[in-house]
């Protein structure tokens, strides 16, 4: 029996109203390498990455006629995904073009013929797609138009289907939202994680079946983001469907008797286990051991997640009380630490740096104010506004620091400087400080004082800005700061 694997992943798209999924492109190395692993997938893989509609349907067709009915099959997919006007489903390729999305894309349809004609009898397929924009506004649905109808469109014999999520998060105005397009799949990121850890094989045999590999995948994406749930069908599987391998093989039922030190194999006893993590206890001091226990690896997986959207800051846990033992706390953050790992892509990066920098982010903002500063920055192509430095109750388009997904912007009332990132050390900034003072007298007697005045100038390629805010001049140098250091760690991103 041969276990094979295709992914398909498309990351660009030649139309405009199809927004980049640059994480798509970490997704398919990132599968690709657990499912070789021999210890783990034990899969023959093959990658499409980027390719046309006819390029897709053709591998798809290959991928599928070529098996023996006694070998297991797994199909990833890892790109946009449309619903036409009848309802039925597409998959975007790099060249689908939405007004004539039939004809330019990869219909379920078409899948699931191919699945029927098949001779294996053993079919696993991940769906990771975003279902938004399906319909236009204003369409008669029918009851239950909002969640993925798997069965109906993909469903058949031997098959068993994972799919991201239930949701179809339609968004007229801003474009997609059920998967961002600059950050790494949470759902791809839970699948290899799951087949990574082993943590799926839950009955301890060594090997992970389909459906307990299914629940381990839909309570890491719940633990990230609890509004998004994968959904599964199963149909009639043949056999022992089994996923993957657990990397630390099957579990002893039991421990297992060692003999004691001094005394004859007849007298043995049982080995105490070693603590869980390798923490100096406290009495009265440090994180609570409980709450350690009971959290660390979740929190763990949350910060080693290269598609995690918020930062993790100390302290983790409530500190032990006076009658309580506690974990060193330097120990546990040390530790944590350990397993913070950098993000996939820049975009993920640069995303995570202006979330630690409390910039406000323009994902779900709306307004007229803001609609202005977009304009104003003059995003080209498929870049778009990210955030921007708030001053006030509100943005303030004539007085501004911005930055979008390809360029840091700096506004005055005339001049608009749009630095791209890998030039970031060739622009200036300075500033002046200067003092004002004032008085007044009343009846009761004169008063006084001084006003700090604040003159930020930004000078790049000859243009120059003039800022009168603090606020700005503080976050525009903090920014500049944590551009440098991540340069330093991924020079790659700003070649």
């Amino acid at each position: 029996m041969a276990r094979r694997a295709l992914v398909v992943t498309t990351s660009r798209y030649d139309d405009p109203r199809l927004a980049h999924l640059p994480g798509a492109d970490a997704d398919a190395v990132a599968l690709s390498e657990v499912l070789r692993n021999e210890a783990i997938g034990g899969f023959e893989v093959d990658v499409l990455r980027d390719r046309t509609r006819d390029e897709v349907a053709r591998g798809v067709q290959r991928f599928f006629t070529r098996a023996a009915p006694e070998d297991l099959l797994l199909l990833h997919l890892s790109c946009h995904g449309r619903k036409d006007s009848r309802g039925r489903l597409h998959f975007a390729a790099r060249d689908t073009e939405l007004d004539v999305l039939t004809a330019s894309s990869v219909g379920a349809d078409f899948l699931n013929d191919l699945m029927d004609e098949s001779r294996s009898q053993q079919i696993v397929l991940f769906l990771d797609c975003c279902y938004s924009g399906a319909f236009v506004r204003g369409m008669r649905t029918r009851a239950g138009e909002h969640t993925v109808d798997v069965a109906g469109n993909l469903g058949g014999r031997g098959r068993f289907i994972i799919t991201s999520s239930t949701s179809l998060q339609y968004s007229y105005e801003d474009g997609e939202r059920s998967r961002e397009g600059a950050k790494p799949s949470v759902f791809t990121s839970a699948v290899v994680q799951s087949l990574r850890d082993g943590t799926g094989d839950r009955d301890g045999d060594g090997r992970v079946g389909a459906e307990e590999f299914y629940r381990d995948v839909a309570e890491r994406v719940g633990r990230i983001l609890p509004a998004q749930t994968p959904t599964r069908s199963v149909n009639s599987a043949v056999g022992d469907l089994v996923v993957a391998f657990n990397p630390a093989g099957p579990r002893p039922s039991r421990p297992a008797p060692v003999a004691s030190v001094g005394t004859t194999a007849a007298a043995s006893t049982v080995a105490a286990p070693p603590p869980k993590y390798p923490f100096t206890p406290l009495k009265a001091s440090g994180y609570d051991i409980e709450h350690v226990v009971a959290g660390l690896d979740r929190l763990l997986e949350v910060v080693s997640d290269p598609g995690r959207t918020t930062p993790v800051r100390p302290p983790h846990f409530p500190m032990a009380s006076d009658k309580r033992m506690g974990y060193a706390r330097e120990q546990v953050d040390a530790h944590i630490e350990c397993h913070r790992v950098e993000p996939a892509d820049f975009g993920v990066a640069l995303t995570l740096l202006l979330r630690e920098q409390d910039i406000i982010l323009c994902d779900g903002v709306t307004g007229r104010k803001v609609a202005r500063l977009r304009e104003r920055c003059m995003p080209l192509g498929w870049e778009r506004l990210l955030g921007y430095v708030r001053t006030g109750r509100a943005v303030d388009p004539d007085q501004a620091v911005a930055f979008t997904t390809e360029n840091l912007c700096v506004l005055d009332s005339r001049t608009v400087i749009r630095v791209p990132y890998p030039k970031l050390s060739e622009f200036d900034v300075s500033s002046t400080t200067e003092w004002e003072r004032w008085s007044g007298s009343t009846d009761q007697g004169g008063f006084g004082g001084e006003t700090k005045h604040v003159t930020t100038t930004v000078r790049y390629k000859g243009w120059t800005v003039t800022l009168f805010d603090s606020v700005l001049e503080a976050s525009l140098t903090a920014f500049v700061e944590a551009m440098a250091d991540l340069r330093t760690r991924h020079p790659d991103w700003f070649a």
